[in-house]
């Protein structure tokens, strides 16, 4: 039997797995698109200090999940989005990354991070929970889908010269 999967607060003595799960991420974004998720030399510490940026936060959310001995086998982050004053729904919690390590994945972490992610938003008083990713992944859009996310929206790009 499988470890269970412990989901915490970050701390700063998590921010090496954590980068290393961001670059994990980044590999797999690049795999899809090279140029656009082309990252310079200084990615990984411009990464870390948003991090370490988000632990402070107000509203900042850095999650990661243990499994076993294995520390900081997945993370994700996110925080408070604010929407155009024009809408009624003003705030939604947002996901911006979520990674696991790869040989992890199916295993129940990921979903592990969004339960307590989605736990924490509805503390905060928010109603919605917004998350992208990247149509041509091919685990992501089930995964979400299977945690009863609706694609309500479609970003594209083009290049232009």
């Amino acid at each position: 039997m499988s470890p269970p999967v412990r989901v915490r607060t970050a701390t700063a003595a998590d921010l090496d797995a954590i980068v290393d799960r961001w670059r994990e991420l980044i590999d797999a974004h690049a795999a899809l698109e090279p140029v656009l998720y082309a990252v310079e030399a200084h990615a990984a510490s411009s990464y870390r200090a948003f991090v370490r940026r988000q632990l402070d936060a107000h509203r900042g959310l850095v999650l990661v999940a243990d499994r076993g001995d294995a520390r900081g086998v997945g993370y994700l982050m996110g925080g408070v989005g604010r929407r155009a004053p024009v809408y009624t729904v003003r705030e939604v919690g947002m996901v911006f990354d979520l990674a696991v390590r790869p040989d992890l994945r199916g295993q129940g972490v990921g979903s592990a991070l969004v339960d307590v992610a989605v736990e924490r938003f509805a503390g905060w008083g928010l109603d919605w929970v917004q998350v992208n990713f990247a149509p041509g992944n091919a685990l992501a859009a089930p995964f979400w889908q299977a945690r009863g996310f609706t694609t309500l929206l479609s970003e594209a790009y083009r290049p232009i010269r």
